[in-house]
């Protein structure tokens, strides 16, 4: 009987500690499935899922942004970084390009135009610069460098990702 009673003893503590040997096991080894290395992968097919998804999104919107442009009628003139259907042709800029280049110096600092937009750019009392530029780089044929566009499409070419729909009228 007594034989018996130490047994008992002897296996309640063995299985008390087995017990406790699965327990910590299975703590150890949740923290192990916490760890950054376990989760990167994880982590990496996300990314993968999420930048496929959006490259296709891009896609299809640049398809539809060219659908629009070629639809729609105009020329294109972007001020800063914002662009603008203008009224004006090549042509156009060419004949203010050269009144433009004929003005002397003191009528240079006091010039101003909108290039058939909304916006009107002016040089300063300091600074001729503004149209200075526009008017050099249309005096060479340059017209990429002023970002005028003879049709919505050719803006489109140049640009895209944007939606033809937020030039500004």
């Amino acid at each position: 009987m007594n034989k018996i009673k130490k047994n008992k003893l002897w296996l309640t503590v063995v299985g008390f500690g087995i017990v406790i040997v699965i327990i910590l096991s299975l703590i150890l080894l949740n923290q192990n499935k916490a760890k950054p290395e376990s989760e990167t992968i994880s982590f990496q097919s996300s990314v993968k899922a999420s930048s496929s998804s959006q490259k296709n999104r891009d896609e299809e919107n640049q398809k539809k942004y060219a659908e629009k442009a070629e639809k729609m009628k105009g020329h294109v003139f972007g001020i800063g970084t914002k662009a603008q259907f203008t009224n004006w042709n090549k042509q156009q800029f060419i004949e203010w390009a050269h009144q433009y280049s004929l003005l002397n110096e003191e009528n240079k600092h006091n010039a101003s135009t909108n290039f058939g937009t909304t916006t009107t750019i002016s040089n300063d009392s300091l600074d001729t610069s503004a149209l200075d530029e526009v008017a050099k780089s249309v005096i060479s044929n340059d017209f990429k460098s002023i970002s005028y566009f003879e049709t919505v499409k050719d803006f489109n070419k140049a640009y895209p990702t944007v939606n033809p729909d937020d030039i500004k009228k």
